[in-house]
């Protein structure tokens, strides 16, 4: 699944912004005050980084640095609490990353973050005995903001605006049509013995294929659309019960490799069982070979050895992600293929799992389990060849379904409203 790390800046643009009123001597002292009182209201949002916050309390030091006003044990002071409090914090992160029985000494995790021993050896003075001179504290909070812009500020990375031209999405399915069957072809040479390599063939299409997407979800998932809609991914003669194992060999290296781009492995994984959901042309749902060639695929991505790796490298939960299409979408095949998931999952899986997939089989009507009659939405296209765009709504549920299922899927996706809001 995703992480996300939470800042209390909204962009990178504020925090670069609050670099360069610190660190520009010349920007004068309203402007580095104005930066320290920005970073105190982004403690009170917390998660505010150590660094930061040592920075502002070491230059909110230097700006209290004024004699007529204050008295020179005020000024040692707050020049003293500044500096222990930046020692302290940052040896006390190394403690606990060390999560150790027996930590180590300040001194020891001080060396590891190439902290200068004379700052351990001041801080220690400063908590202990007496407090150092001003001239000594000035001196050694100077050289603390030079080793915190040396090892944070001089690493942060300033954000580039890049405008993206939109892709023509007619071009990528005209073009994507191209370049896949050319590689359809070709593979099934190379599998003969008399193409070139076959990692060679797989690399300069996925190439293609990423060269026309532009990293641009809606181009990749024009680009699904296509492999789906041209029915490229099993037999067109394929028969009920037929081994699927020639597609897997035709088609893995490609679709792993497209994988490792962020967007496409979930909008495959969606366009295929939205394609599997959409009405058959056959009187029992259940004995169409296209929607168990696309059952098939689904759970030959989500448990096979094969697709282990790309899976393991996803930053998205593949299996539960199938698990909350199967429960949303209740069909004989999400039925099937959401038993399958769960026998091949773990304890906690199932346990997760199996109520939810129970429920939505009862809210979605007699047709998710009997699967004698083809039961989907009289509202879906019944073109059997429309292509699965980005663009348009498949609508996978039945009119039978009622209030029940409806909750179901407010339980499995709850609405996103704004704070305050009751639901």
């Amino acid at each position: 699944m995703s992480r996300y790390t939470i800042t209390p800046w909204r962009t990178q643009t504020d925090l670069l912004a609050v670099r360069e009123q610190l660190y520009t001597l010349s920007s004068g002292p309203d402007n580095r005050r104005s930066a320290v009182e920005r970073i105190m209201a982004w403690k009170l949002r917390g998660n505010l980084p150590h660094a930061v916050e040592s920075t502002a309390l070491l230059v909110d030091a230097i700006l209290h640095h004024d004699l007529s006003v204050n008295s020179i044990f005020s000024v040692r002071a707050v020049y003293a609490a500044a500096f222990t409090r930046f020692v302290t914090g940052f040896c006390d992160i190394g403690r606990n990353r060390e999560r150790a029985l027996e930590p180590s000494s300040m001194l020891e995790i001080a060396r590891q973050i190439d902290m200068p021993d004379e700052f351990v050896a001041l801080r220690h003075e400063a908590t202990h005995e007496e407090l150092p001179s001003v001239q000594r504290l000035v001196a050694v909070c100077g050289q603390a903001l030079e080793w915190l812009w040396r090892v944070y500020w001089s690493r942060l990375v300033e954000e580039s605006v890049v405008e993206v031209a939109p892709v023509d999405l007619g071009t990528v399915r005209e073009e994507g049509r191209r370049v896949l069957k050319e590689f359809r072809s070709a593979r099934k040479q190379t599998l003969k013995g008399k193409g070139g390599s076959a990692q060679g063939l797989v690399q300069k299409t996925a190439s293609e294929c990423e060269a026309l997407c532009r990293g641009q979800e809606d181009a990749v998932v024009a680009l699904t659309g296509v492999l789906l809609g041209d029915k490229m991914l099993y037999p067109s003669d394929r028969e009920l019960g037929a081994p699927m194992n020639g597609a897997y060999l035709l088609w893995d290296g490609l679709l792993q490799t497209l994988s490792t781009q962020q967007q496409f492995l979930p909008a495959l994984l969606k366009g295929m069982h939205a394609r599997m959901n959409q009405p058959s042309t056959r009187h029992q749902f259940s004995q169409d070979p296209e929607k168990e060639s696309l059952h098939h695929w689904l759970l030959h991505i989500a448990t096979s050895d094969a697709w282990g790796q790309v899976r393991r490298a996803s930053k998205s939960d593949v299996d539960s992600e199938l698990m909350t299409l199967c429960c949303l979408h209740p069909s004989y095949w999400s039925q099937a293929l959401g038993e399958e998931l769960l026998e091949a999952g773990d304890e906690a899986f199932t346990e997760s799992w199996s109520d939810l997939l129970s429920a939505s089989a009862m809210a979605g009507g007699s047709g998710v389990m009997g699967a004698e009659t083809n039961t989907a939405s009289p509202e879906v296209d019944m073109a059997e060849d429309a292509e699965v765009e980005g663009s348009e709504e498949v609508d996978y549920g039945r009119s039978d379904a009622g209030e029940d299922l409806a909750a179901w899927r407010e339980a499995l996706m709850p609405p996103s409203v704004p704070i305050g809001v009751v639901g």
